[in-house]
């Protein structure tokens, strides 16, 4: 297990950073929401740090700035095809702006264009909006593909089914959308099947990949994916870049290209020739110089330290807080127990709303976890359904019916990255103990948002003192 004091290359910023709580002692922080983006890797800093005196744009070999920036960039493109096991010849990386969310719009629109005769896009049940709603438009057909299990027991990709659908709608499936892993549960999908399932029957496939990179390892060359995707900041890295895996094949078939300088050789008045290669010719404008070679950096220090140390300590990690909150009869663990989990574990109380038991735990304790839908919407209703339908709104007046609902609509989630250790999990789990014996002292001392969000009546943090930049 990596130790947290060690001077390894997976040093982490923010590990001792503490806070004042609402009983007014301070605690350190635990920070277990790495889902969402987990603590920056030194790594990171010391790369951006050694870059900037030498900051420059890009496309240009005349001055000596200008040709550091440039190979540097090169240097983070080669770093990432490394990392996820994609050789040159055949994949190219893309670095796009606004993390997965823009890649995936660029190719929902690209493969509309390229096969507009195929209208069926198949989107697996539990994807996060960046892989769902893209899909939505052009005037898509999106078919759900269905989850093994039922109710909040839910399971990964159904493979019979998920070839049904395939089979029954063949030549007019134009790709499928699937992640990895999933943000809320941490289930994994059998992605590998699924690519070579989506081939036979001729349609390409997109894997949303933001959770799963930093915790398992990748290799493309090995599968039949077409567009891996994922996001620099699932991966340690801040103010880093969207990142596009794409077979270079495939993306010769989009269409709607993003146009703009870096992406043309020639252009006149009358017409544009787009350039040869890749990346170039996918990459329109300054891409993020810094953020990328800032994101190369941490993933040839995660491929140094190696995934089966991150592996051996988050894997023993989520079996202990699995272990240990299922042994509270208070706590509903959603997704199906007999699948291994990977970064995220997704649960609730019976008698304490999401938004109040995420407060009280960042309040009274300084743990990070998150709450509610987590972009996933249709996917955490699906689990909570049986739950949300079987409320008693008896007792509540009408006009209050939408802020009860939306305060059991949605879940905790503590989600693991390389640095959390079994002391952590533990105290995530003492804590909701420590939190229903004092329940009806601290409970008092909060109020309910429309939203479904509890806010403290005394205490806030005093964020403005925290940056010194502020005034």
């Amino acid at each position: 297990m990596m130790n947290r004091t060690s001077s390894s290359s997976l040093d982490f910023i923010g590990l001792d950073t503490r806070y004042r709580c609402a009983d007014g002692t301070t605690a350190q922080r635990i920070h277990l929401d790495g889902a969402a983006s987990p603590l920056a890797c030194k790594t990171a800093i010391t790369a951006i740090d050694q870059l900037l005196p030498h900051y420059s744009n890009t496309h240009s070999y005349v001055h000596s700035s200008a040709k550091i920036s440039t190979k540097a960039l090169d240097w983070a493109h080669k770093q990432i095809l490394e990392f996820v096991g994609a050789s040159p010849e055949t994949f190219t990386t893309i670095f796009s702006g606004a993390g997965t969310t823009a890649a995936i719009n660029r190719l929902a629109r690209g493969l509309k264009v390229s096969r507009p005769e195929r209208s069926i896009v198949l989107v697996s049940s539990m994807e996060h909006h960046a892989n769902d709603l893209p899909h939505r438009q052009f005037n898509n057909d999106v078919r759900y593909i269905e989850l093994t299990g039922s109710g909040n027991q839910l399971g990964t990709i159904d493979l019979d089914l998920f070839e049904g659908q395939l089979k029954a709608h063949e030549g007019q499936v134009n790709y499928v959308a699937v992640s990895s892993v999933s943000n809320v549960t941490g289930i994994k999908n059998p992605i590998r099947e699924m690519a070579q399932l989506a081939k036979k029957y001729d349609a390409k496939i997109i894997v949303d990949g933001a959770q799963s990179v930093a915790h398992l390892s990748t290799d493309l060359d090995e599968t039949e994916i077409d567009f891996f995707i994922f996001s620099g900041h699932k991966v340690y890295t801040p103010m880093s870049p969207g990142v596009l895996v794409a077979k270079k094949s495939s993306l010769e078939e989009l269409g709607e290209q993003d146009l703009g300088g870096g992406s043309v050789s020639t252009v006149s008045y009358h017409d544009y020739q787009l350039a040869e290669n890749y990346p170039e010719r996918e990459q329109s404008g300054t891409p993020n110089i810094v953020g990328a070679i800032a994101l190369g950096s941490v993933v040839k220090a995660l491929a140094e330290f190696g995934f089966p140390a991150i592996q051996e300590n988050e894997i023993k990690v989520m079996n202990t807080l699995l272990r240990e909150l299922n042994k509270n009869p208070n706590i509903t663990v959603y997704g199906d127990h007999a699948l291994a989990r990977t970064g995220a574990i997704a649960f609730n109380h019976k008698d304490i709303d999401h938004g109040l038991l995420a407060a009280m735990l960042n309040d009274y304790f300084a743990i990070a976890v998150r709450n509610e839908c987590f972009c996933a919407h249709p996917y955490v209703s699906s689990l909570l359904k049986e739950e949300l339908w079987e409320l008693d709104l008896s007792d509540i007046a009408e006009d209050r019916h939408e802020n009860y609902i939306n305060r059991k609509r949605g879940m905790v989630r503590a989600s693991v990255s390389a640095y959390t250790t079994e002391a952590d999990v533990l105290s995530l789990v003492q804590s909701i103990q420590k939190i229903e014996q004092k329940f009806d002292e601290w409970g008092s001392q909060y109020t309910a948002l429309p939203s479904g969000a509890y806010v403290h009546q005394s205490f806030s943090l005093d964020w403005e003192n925290v940056l010194s930049f502020i005034e």
